[in-house]
């Protein structure tokens, strides 16, 4: 069964956790690909041109075939032929960023890739890794500014973008704040910074019967039957688990 607390939400003083993909497609059809996907976790409501999906456990598997958020994003922008943006914030002390144009993927970003294995980090056309980013570690941040703001078709930003990427965090910054700045630069819904209030209405974003709860692809009943049936819906520790 479904727990019965908001999904992704961090243990006594650390920060939120939590994960999801914004897809630039019609909502219907990123419910049938999510359904065939076996997918876990909450479809927003369509917000212009993009649909939001809020992964039921952040950090681990969400759908079939072992899909991560990140898997998630890839095979959605192949399947549909459109632009996904997968994000992933764990414990808001550590970002990650994958975007995907159709078949194409974009330069990942990650704010602690020496939180990671060689694996995380960005490469160049002949797999080394690149110029070092504000968090350590080696992530090419102008490349993926550039790579974003071609993408999402947004002009005169990449100077505030790249500072974003690069920002060195601060005692009174956080994850979630650089999340929050870079979806503003590139005009896609905030509201994922607070989606640890699922299942209930989301501050700033869409109330609770805008958002449709899926379990392993199935809603209501089967839905909270198969997720029971397939994996229960906890926030993964790290990563690699």
């Amino acid at each position: 069964m479904y727990p019965p607390g908001p999904i992704g939400v961090g243990e006594g003083d650390a920060g939120v956790t939590y994960s999801g993909v914004y897809v630039a497609a019609e909502r219907e059809r990123v419910m049938a690909a999510l359904v065939e996907m076996r997918f876990t976790g909450y479809l927003g409501p369509q917000e212009g041109d993009w649909v939001l999906a809020v992964a039921g456990n952040p950090l681990g598997k969400v759908a079939g075939s072992k899909r991560r958020i990140d898997d998630v994003a890839r095979d959605l922008a192949a399947e549909l032929g459109v632009v996904t943006l997968a994000a992933e914030v764990d414990k808001d002390e550590r970002l990650k960023l994958w975007a995907f144009d159709g078949d194409d993927a974009m330069p990942a970003y990650d704010s602690d890739p020496d939180g990671d294995e060689p694996g995380g980090m960005v490469l160049d056309d002949f797999g080394n890794p690149v110029m070092p980013a504000g968090g350590g570690g080696f992530v090419d941040v102008e490349m993926v500014a550039a790579a974003l703001l071609s993408t999402f078709e947004v002009e005169d930003e990449e100077e505030r973008l790249t500072e974003l990427l690069a920002e060195d965090l601060g005692e009174d910054t956080n994850e979630s704040e650089r999340l929050t700045g870079i979806l503003r630069v590139l005009g896609l819904p905030t509201w994922i910074v607070s989606s640890d209030s699922l299942p209930r209405r989301v501050p700033g974003g869409p109330d609770k019967h805008e958002v449709t709860r899926l379990g392993a692809g199935r809603t209501g009943v089967r839905g909270r039957l198969r997720e029971a049936l397939w994996k229960p819906v906890r926030p993964s520790p790290k990563k690699d688990d």
